[in-house]
């Protein structure tokens, strides 16, 4: 399904290695990534410094192109270029450089915790029994009793949910959806920076 982009921000003045509007960060995502908070990252105040570099694309093809944009750019920690990206695109950690001092401390605390005893797997093992391990809000894998099922839903139902009455086609719900993203739908969209 196409439904991710690659996006870029952009700088809003002058630094010592790179000019205003040109990126210092550029990433692959849907829905709204872009406008999330990222570990060391800075999401610009002023949304048009948010820019969709190319949308509606697959996972597969939004990777290559984040890839591809980020060796364009170059990265300022390793002294290629101008942006902050810590990894060299696509999934997971792959061409991130970590410090020596970063590398030590991994390596001392991974030495310092040992394998676990089985008592100690044990414990955790009977104090996750019935809990829910999924970290996403929407609690996903928890067993809910009926009545809790029951008035979940009643609460859910007839004017009290918010969508009842309206009914929209496909393509309004699209527009919606990407009012809410700022993408803008429709013909082949690329725009260069």
């Amino acid at each position: 399904m196409n439904i991710y982009y690659v996006y870029a921000y952009l700088r809003s003045k002058n630094t010592k290695t790179a000019k205003a509007g040109t990126p210092y960060y550029i990433g692959k995502g849907k829905d709204w990534r872009a406008f999330a908070p990222h570990p060391g990252i800075s999401v610009p105040k002023d949304k048009s410094k948010i820019v969709f570099l190319e949308t509606n694309l697959t996972d597969l093809g939004a990777l290559a192109i984040e890839r591809r944009m980020i060796r364009w750019y170059g990265r300022k920690d390793i002294g290629t270029g101008v942006l902050l990206n810590k990894t060299d695109g696509g999934e997971g950690q792959a061409g991130r450089k970590f410090s020596a001092n970063h590398r030590k401390k991994i390596s001392d605390a991974n030495r310092r915790r040992g394998p676990r005893s089985t008592e100690t797997k044990e414990k955790i093992k009977n104090a996750l029994i019935g809990k829910s391990v999924n970290r996403k809000p929407r609690k996903l894998g928890r067993i809910q009793t009926e009545e809790t099922k029951l008035k979940i839903s009643l609460a859910n139902s007839g004017t009290k949910n918010g969508m009842y009455g309206k009914v929209y086609s496909t393509e309004e719900k699209a527009k919606l959806s990407a009012k809410r993203l700022g993408v803008k739908r429709g013909p082949y969209k690329k725009r260069i920076i």
